[in-house]
């Protein structure tokens, strides 16, 4: 696959939408995930996930479900990522797999925590990462002694 074919100014657009719809929904209603479909293995998925240090100011951080855990304040903030797409579930972010690499066990992690307040720019810029990211992992599966997959 070759990245040109890709990273276009429509589909760029079309990601960067989707992440900024995505998040005001997540914000409105404060749970679920939001799907776009890439292939059929891989989607960008933007959902809650839980773990954050709620004092952490450069994340878009869930008002509920906070908890101590120690001495700090830990919940869900949100995240995007492209993981293996399964249509029968993906309400719940942290639950759905990211590809893996089977000989070794490990996975290919490329979240990223959403920050208050991006401009249109900055949503860009990540659908252009995920977009990269997606040919990548389409690329190196595809290679002749790859041990990349996608969870089926």
């Amino acid at each position: 696959m070759n990245k040109k074919e890709i990273l276009t100014k429509k589909n760029i657009e079309g990601v960067a939408n989707f992440l900024k719809s995505s998040v005001q929904s997540l914000v409105a209603t404060d749970t679920g995930c939001c799907r776009f479909i890439l292939n059929d293995d891989l989607a960008i998925f933007v959902g809650w996930s839980d773990g954050y240090d709620m004092t952490d100011t450069d994340i878009i951080k869930s008002p509920t479900d906070q908890r101590k855990v120690g001495s700090n304040v830990v919940g869900y903030a949100i995240n995007a990522a492209v993981k293996v797409r399964n249509d029968f579930y993906w309400a719940e972010f942290d639950d759905l797999d990211f590809p893996y690499y089977e000989d070794n066990g490990e996975c290919w992690d490329n979240a990223l925590s959403l920050k208050p307040n991006m401009t249109i720019k900055d949503y860009k810029h990540d659908a252009k990462w995920f977009l990269s990211t997606f040919v990548s992992m389409f690329n190196e599966s595809k290679k002749k002694n790859t041990k990349l997959r996608f969870g089926r």
